[in-house]
């Protein structure tokens, strides 16, 4: 959803958006509130078209680490995110997690190194420089939607991962091994956002389970 237009105020939008979240809201500048707002009502407009029983604005929690649940039905898994002026969110039956990251501005050497494993360099400086900004861009999204599936976020250390990408799909390789978990980089509407998301377990044709839709409301 690209909040940029939407007025939250209108009436229409009421019955997605909690009285918790409406106050919480109205201490944001616009840009923020906007983004703030539009996350739950994306969250709770999903779910109705969805056809998940559960009455509407869904209650969520959260982990120690932040991450959302839905309180009422613990079997499906939840999460979203937003940058610039869009929110994604991402329905799912095992764990799961989103991201979406403005990608114009050419990220810093500092930031590159911090972010990427050496594997990922290897890749990454034999890329053409008009095609890095964008790849980095792509790694970041990859990587914190994977985070955002463990349910840890950035409390798991980088140097624990790596994401393989000379395959057909990108694909996220566990230093210990653990478990499995498949990430996508999604085909998004605006060429300057970069997006990803990451699902628990091991999925051959991931789009056979992942569909993605547009909401216009």
């Amino acid at each position: 959803m690209n909040v940029k237009e939407q007025n939250f105020d209108r009436e229409q939008w009421k019955r997605y958006l909690s009285e918790q979240r409406i106050d919480a809201a109205g201490r944001m500048k616009r840009e923020q509130r906007q983004l703030f707002l539009g996350a739950e009502a994306l969250l709770n407009r999903s779910l109705e078209l969805e056809g998940i029983p559960v009455s509407l604005p869904a209650v969520y929690a959260r982990n120690p680490h932040g991450k959302p649940f839905l309180t009422a039905v613990p079997d499906l898994y939840v999460n979203w995110t937003h940058s610039g002026t869009y929110v994604l969110c991402a329905l799912a039956d095992h764990e799961v997690g989103i991201d979406i990251q403005c990608a114009k501005q050419e990220p810093k050497d500092s930031l590159v190194n911090r972010v990427l494993q050496p594997e990922e360099m290897l890749f990454y400086n034999r890329t053409d420089r008009e095609r890095k900004t964008r790849l980095f861009y792509e790694y970041w999204t990859l990587k914190e939607s994977y985070l955002k599936a463990l349910g840890t976020g950035f409390h798991t250390s980088l140097n624990t991962f790596f994401i393989q990408m000379e395959g057909m799909y990108p694909e996220i390789v566990q230093r210990d091994g653990k478990s499995a978990y498949t990430v996508r980089i999604l085909d998004f509407a605006e060429e300057e956002y970069a997006a990803a998301f990451c699902m628990e377990g091991q999925y051959e044709d991931m789009e056979k389970y992942a569909k993605i839709k547009y909401i216009v409301i």
